[in-house]
């Protein structure tokens, strides 16, 4: 683990009462919606394995654990973050979440799960991310699994805030080898930053899980 994952972590304070966002509250932007479906840069064939985590993600998958607020949650930490949507500017399905930083020392978001699940089976986390700020420089992916939380550098899978859409594949073995068990995942995705500029934005889409 890197240093400046190493003091992230450590500077980071407890999140405490998760704040679950109101779907219904969440700003659609741009009331032109285009209604062409976007495939995404690896579409989903049938017969392929796919996992979708029911965030992020619209389109095919094999098998899905969607968000549903009874035992599985998504969840924005302590408000440090608040989210809309593009119609315009997304790499697949009909909208990328745009993350709005809320100008703290930090933030952070993901999914949790009340009931561990076995993710032995898949591969590799898939993820797209774009943002042009120096707010959104220094991104780190969370997996936790068997009470472990591993933690990897988005950087370090070709992510840069330079403005251009960046298509990650991050091995589940990445998260393994920090101490994440992977066949008792209770929190499979999520995204922490540091100190930024209010209204800052980074564009979070296709987000998914393949098998080998």
């Amino acid at each position: 683990m890197s240093t400046l994952l190493l003091l992230l972590l450590a500077c980071r304070p407890d999140p405490g009462s998760p704040d679950y966002p109101d779907p219904s509250a969440v700003d659609s932007g741009d009331t032109g919606q285009e209604d062409d479906f976007y495939p995404g840069p690896d579409p989903w064939q049938e017969g392929e394995a796919r996992l979708s985590l029911g965030l992020f993600y619209e389109g095919g998958a094999s098998e899905a654990l969607p968000v549903d607020d009874v035992t599985r949650h998504y969840y924005i930490y302590s408000a440090t973050y608040s989210e809309t949507v593009d119609v315009i500017d997304r790499v697949e399905g009909y909208e990328s979440a745009v993350i709005v930083h809320g100008g703290g020392e930090w933030w952070g978001g993901g999914i949790t799960w009340g009931q561990p699940e076995d993710l032995g089976a898949w591969s590799t986390l898939h993820l797209s991310l774009r943002s042009g700020s120096d707010s959104f420089a220094t991104l780190s992916l969370h997996l936790t699994g068997g009470g472990t939380e591993a933690v990897v550098a988005a950087t370090d899978y070709g992510y840069s805030a330079d403005g251009a859409w960046h298509h990650l594949a991050v091995p589940l073995a990445d998260f393994a080898s920090g101490g994440a068990d992977l066949s008792s995942v209770t929190g499979p995705f999520v995204l922490v930053g540091t100190a930024g500029t209010a209204g800052d934005e980074l564009r979070v889409d296709n987000l998914y899980m393949s098998g080998d």
